[in-house]
């Protein structure tokens, strides 16, 4: 049985949301409203965020999500590779962040443990293996008064290697926002 501790996930989660789709609807463009996609139907609104709607994201999923993006600079992190996995700790100062921070990790463990992949346009293309190999991940989280520990482990070497990999991406979302998401999804779709 899944210990609740796999709401650390959603913590790793909520950072890499951004990196895969920024590739497919950037295009070298620069500002804070523009067309993405091809096709015209994203805007790129950082007030709004419309690209954190996934095929089946509540409400308060996307509102705790925008929260998170748009106050990065609040969340500090640290994260320490294992052999077979990760220890990760998240944190805020701003308890509106924390509380974000808190709710969010809940709501993807939710989903991982349920095989429920939110497909939300920016995730990063490493949580496709998480989703899918959910039940091999063995998290403890310890909720602390502005933030969250997070150790997750696995067996699975494929799982360990994606654990490290997104809580790198996730870091880097949390020094520096939608400049990685940009980035990262550049990268991705150069090389799609």
């Amino acid at each position: 049985m899944k210990r609740i501790g796999l709401v650390a996930f959603g913590c790793i989660a909520f950072f890499g949301l951004g990196v895969y789709a920024t590739a497919q609807m950037m295009s070298g463009h620069s500002g804070h409203h523009m067309n993405h996609g091809g096709n015209g139907n994203y805007q790129h609104d950082e007030v709004n965020m419309p690209m954190l709607n996934g095929k089946n994201t509540t409400q308060d999923e996307v509102a705790h999500m925008r929260t998170l993006f748009q106050r990065h600079s609040s969340i500090t992190r640290d994260v320490k590779n294992i052999e077979n996995g990760i220890i990760t700790t998240t944190l805020s100062d701003v308890p509106k962040v924390a509380e974000a921070l808190i709710n969010h990790v809940a709501e993807m463990i939710t989903r991982v443990e349920q095989g429920d992949n939110p497909e939300v346009p920016i995730q990063s293309p490493t949580l496709l293996i998480l989703f899918e190999q959910g039940e091999s991940i063995e998290t403890d989280i310890e909720i602390v008064e502005n933030g969250i520990i997070v150790t997750q482990t696995s067996d699975n070497g494929d799982v360990v290697a994606a654990l490290q990999k997104h809580a790198d991406e996730v870091s880097d979302l949390a020094e520096r926002g939608m400049v990685a998401v940009h980035e990262q999804m550049m990268k991705a779709h150069h090389r799609g």
